[in-house]
């Protein structure tokens, strides 16, 4: 992100901004809005140290750590085997709402 982009997400002048980097200061509210467009925690841009697990149940930890081991080409084929069984099991309980409808229709007729 550029400062030019850091200025208008704040909405301070590029001055402002070139301050932050020179004096190590920014506002709470300038921080909350870079944090936010950027996608990051707020302790993240402060430079505090992140535990990016934290509030992950056990199951997405050990996932994650599984996955962070696979070479680069193997994430990508296990993301696109996610995405195809997620497609997969809509497509079963959109079949089976619909299957239950009709069998509760057909049981009030």
């Amino acid at each position: 992100m550029s400062k030019s982009e850091m200025a208008k997400i704040a909405g301070v002048s590029r001055q402002a901004v070139n301050s932050w980097f020179v004096k190590g200061n920014i506002s709470r509210n300038s921080a909350i809005s870079i944090a936010e467009a950027a996608g990051v925690s707020l302790e993240w841009l402060y430079g505090e140290e992140v535990d990016e697990r934290q509030g992950l149940r056990q199951n997405e930890k050990e996932l994650l750590d599984i996955f962070n081991q696979l070479p680069l080409n193997e994430q990508e084929t296990m993301i696109s085997a996610f995405k195809l069984r997620l497609k997969e099991l809509d497509k079963f309980v959109e079949e089976y709402i619909k299957r239950r409808n009709k069998d509760e229709s057909n049981r009030l007729s």
